[in-house]
């Protein structure tokens, strides 16, 4: 018969592993942060009634060990996991003035310009924790806004002959908006569609946005069915949102590569912040490199600031990031995990398939079955990568735009857009990874592993089944029973150091090229004429040469 002392102590230690993961992933969470203080309860229930069966130093351990854990649950209701310290840089400064009355409110002015393009005055004033009207103020000290105009009094004559006079209010403002006619507003919708097929009415409205371009919602969902059609559904799509807590803007950053394009030797890399699901950088690459992936994180750090933390996969093309963070923040800072943990990267790459990367997947295919493309002959591939690799670039960073602009359902909260919550948390929670800034200090996360997971998704079918389409490396194929990934895996992207063409000849080719051919049409149909001429000119050329 089983011993029921040695049941407890398993099940503490299987206790004490659950509590400290939620603690470490779930500060705030409040559903999930009860359900641990009942099992920690359930089990103390359990051992009460074997109490005179414990050695008595182990049971006074057993106690003070659970109600540690009550308190630091309980604790963990309210505290933030990474915060900040009190002595950052001020947003707002108040300074008192020589001639007297009350303080006056100072902004940031490019804070101030930016969030007057995401929120309203009367919201800003909550944020700032000031009046609309002080807001306005600043605007137009700043340049922001136009001076108010003076009151002045304006005659009417009337047909009796009598005159009144009415006196105008001061008022002052930015400059309006340029009126968009239905014509050009379609020729956008047209522009959007041809590049990004399967867009949402919400990223449809972000690439708008993101475009300087702001009409109300009737006028979009107008435009659409005027160049689209009547679409089955519009705007109604299924979002899976399983909870995840991160403490704010550039706590977390999540990176990874996607495969999608590996046949043609292209790889998409990607970053971003776990907070806000704000893309902070993006990039079609022709190679998996190491040096690639630590390029474009620079480039994202010099834009948005250095984050606390990075989690990517065991990548050989992320060990120079993953050297970055330990030189920059500190051992322990990158985190290593399967990409079926990085999850909330793995949710992005979902929409970058849907958005542009399956369309120039089945373009690609048909240039194979209809165009001679062979994707196993490296100068095939240059012509791939000189003719269309920019193009793939092009859409993913008007992509990310996209992504970053359109509104966000968001259950318990307004809807926001990923630049809306980043921008704000930066001002709310604090600004952190800012050269301006005092640096937070380090933040002891127990288990790293288990840090910024979203633990649902992994029951997500549609996102896992995803994942491994677009990365089949995530598996070890020849050991069923494989971990996966618990040793560093390198994924071959490899192209020709040299094309097959001279610098004489790249440019014959792309003269012949815009004269017969449009080079700057972003329609499919149009590239596969692109492609069809490039490779009867490069084979007569490769005769000639012959």
């Amino acid at each position: 018969m089983a011993d029921p002392l040695n049941n407890l102590r398993a099940a503490y230690h299987v206790l004490e592993r659950n509590v400290i993961r939620t603690l470490q992933t779930h500060r705030g969470f409040e559903s999930e942060l009860a359900y641990q203080v009942q099992e920690v309860l359930q089990l103390l229930s359990a051992a009460e009634r074997h109490e005179q069966r414990f050695p008595a130093e182990e049971w006074d351990i057993l106690q003070q060990s659970t109600q540690d854990m009550l308190d630091q649950l309980e604790a963990a209701r309210y505290e933030n996991p990474d915060p900040l310290p009190p002595t950052t840089k001020p947003i707002v400064l108040t300074t008192h003035t020589s001639t007297g009355g009350r303080p006056r409110i100072d902004i940031d002015p490019a804070i101030l310009s930016e969030a007057r393009t995401l929120r309203s005055g009367r919201d800003l004033g909550r944020t700032f924790n000031c009046s609309a009207r002080t807001l306005r103020r600043r605007a137009v000290d700043y340049g922001l806004e136009s001076p108010a105009t003076a009151p002045v009094f304006v005659e009417t004559s009337h047909p009796d002959g009598s005159v009144t006079r009415t006196r105008t209010q001061a008022s002052s403002s930015t400059v309006p908006p340029p009126v968009l006619s239905d014509e050009d507003l379609d020729g956008y919708m047209a522009q959007i569609l041809e590049t990004f097929p399967t867009a949402g009415r919400g990223m449809i409205d972000g690439h708008l946005r993101a475009a300087g371009v702001d009409v109300p919602r009737e006028r979009v969902i107008a435009s659409y069915l005027r160049v689209h059609g009547s679409p089955g559904v519009f705007g109604e799509r299924a979002i899976h949102r399983p909870p995840y807590n991160v403490a704010d803007a550039n706590s977390l950053w999540h990176h990874d590569g996607q495969h999608g394009l590996i046949r043609y030797k292209m790889v998409i890399h990607c970053f971003v912040d776990g907070k806000s699901r704000f893309v902070t950088g993006i990039r079609v690459s022709d190679n998996n490199k190491s040096e690639t992936v630590l390029e474009l994180f620079n480039e994202a750090v010099e834009r948005h600031g250095l984050p606390s933390r990075v989690r990517g996969d065991h990548g050989t093309e992320n060990v120079l990031v993953a050297l970055a963070m330990e030189l920059l923040r500190g051992v322990g800072r990158y985190i290593y995990g399967r990409s079926v943990n990085n999850t909330r990267i793995e949710r992005l790459w979902y929409d970058v398939t849907h958005s542009f990367g399956y369309k120039w997947r089945i373009f690609f295919i048909s240039l194979e079955t209809h165009h001679q493309l062979n994707p196993f002959v490296p100068a095939h591939i240059w012509l791939v990568h000189h003719l269309f690799l920019p193009s793939v670039n092009r859409d993913a960073q008007e992509w990310a735009e996209m992504w970053n602009n359109h509104t966000m359902r968001l259950p318990g909260q307004r809807n926001r857009s990923p630049r809306d919550m980043f921008f704000f948390s930066l001002i709310e929670d604090g600004p952190r990874g800012l050269d301006q800034f005092e640096e937070p200090a380090d933040e002891d996360v127990g288990d790293p592993a288990a840090y910024g997971i979203d633990w649902d998704a992994a029951n997500d079918p549609q996102l896992m089944q995803h994942l491994l389409e677009n990365n089949p490396e995530e598996w070890d194929e020849h050991n069923p029973f494989s971990p996966a990934n618990i040793r560093l895996t390198h994924v071959p992207c490899d192209v020709p150091a040299e094309g097959p063409l001279s610098a004489e000849q790249v440019a014959e080719l792309d003269d012949h090229l815009a004269l017969t051919v449009d080079v700057e049409s972003r329609s499919m149909e149009v590239r596969e004429q692109v492609w069809a001429e490039a490779f009867a000119f490069c084979s007569q050329l490769w005769v000639v040469l012959e």
